[in-house]
């Protein structure tokens, strides 16, 4: 895979778990890298896909530093409010980041990671460039636009300790490791 080769040669060696060691490419994986004891991890990072963090990691070498207090895990495209409440009851001291996309697939599942930690949900519609939503009872309407977990959490007053991490100017860490990757200012 080109963009896993232009990933730093570090970061492809703590993820070795995830890597095809004979293709040099990233199977379709689920789970979690980085554990030493579960109660010892401080943060837990979740992911899409092992490329999304393979790529942020990238950008933030130093969480390696330390293994055990950092823990990355790839809940997929179809994650559960189960499959989060698992994550949550194993990894107990962490505090969950998720480092989804800058899309608004990415932050609905904000919301909804952060209202499954607490053992609640809502749904979330597309409706004419708006994001309707209900929780506790009432019914909620954001332009796609301004939809965020921030404007989620103003509308509802919910409060949590979920937090996310989201680039700045661009969709994702993946896209952010090609542009570095065509820009000539970046390349070594």
């Amino acid at each position: 895979m080109l963009l896993l080769q232009h990933v730093d040669r570090r970061v492809q060696d703590y993820f070795a778990p995830w890597l095809d060691d004979t293709a040099g490419a990233l199977p379709i994986v689920t789970g979690t890298v980085g554990v030493v004891e579960p109660r010892m991890a401080r943060q837990h990072f979740l992911f899409h896909t092992a490329i999304d963090a393979l790529c942020f990691c990238h950008f933030h070498p130093h969480l390696l530093a330390r293994p055990g207090s950092n823990v990355f895990t790839v809940i997929g495209l179809h994650s559960t409010a189960g499959q989060l409440l698992e994550l949550k009851h194993r990894y107990t001291n962490a505090r969950m980041v998720g480092v989804f996309d800058d899309d608004l697939c990415g932050r609905v599942l904000d919301c909804k990671v952060a209202l499954w930690q607490m053992g609640r949900d809502a749904s979330f519609i597309l409706d004419d460039d708006m994001v309707a939503f209900a929780y506790c009872g009432n019914t909620f309407r954001v332009p796609v636009p301004r939809f965020s977990l921030h404007r989620f959490r103003i509308l509802t007053g919910m409060r949590s300790t979920y937090r996310t991490l989201k680039t700045r100017g661009f969709v994702s860490f993946t896209t952010m490791v090609v542009h570095h990757l065509n820009d000539p200012c970046h390349q070594t």
